[in-house]
């Protein structure tokens, strides 16, 4: 069986960007449970104003199959991962600074995450598109913050 693949191309923020995703629906040699699919996503990236550019490769595997994901699906799946990445951990570590936490034992770390993500998701919520400038917007007043949580 030959395998499946399926491309995308965006131009937007400064760069040119193409993705193309090789899929093997047999893969054999792999231990891996319940593997239904092995992929590689080749990124080409160019930067539109200094013509400089960049190729990444990157391998995964899943439990979907064919007929549940499409080439054009896990290629979505895999960008959507960005999207979490840039919409949460990004701030997380940025306006949290979680990163330099010393919070590093027991149940500490996972509640300081919950508790950043709730932060985050409230200030979503209340219409807050630079999550930076809320947080100090909000820490400026104890008003403004007991509003906003209901009080």
């Amino acid at each position: 069986m030959s395998p499946l693949c399926a491309e995308t191309i965006d131009v937007g923020h400064g760069r040119f960007e193409r993705r193309k995703i090789i899929v093997a629906t047999q893969a054999t040699g792999i231990d891996f449970p319940y593997l239904g699919q092995a992929f590689l996503i080749q990124r080409v990236t160019i930067d539109l104003k200094s013509g400089e550019s960049r190729n990444d490769y990157a391998f995964g595997l899943t439990s979907l199959t064919p007929d549940r994901a499409a080439p054009e699906n896990l290629l979505g799946m895999a960008r959507g991962h960005w999207e979490i990445e840039n919409g949460s951990h990004h701030v997380r570590d940025v306006t949290f600074h979680e990163d330099l936490s010393q919070i590093r034992t027991g149940n500490g770390p996972h509640m300081m995450a919950t508790l950043r993500n709730l932060a985050i998701s409230i200030l979503r919520l209340a219409g807050a598109q630079n999550i930076a400038k809320a947080c100090r917007d909000y820490a400026a007043s104890a008003r403004k913050t007991l509003r906003l949580l209901g009080f």
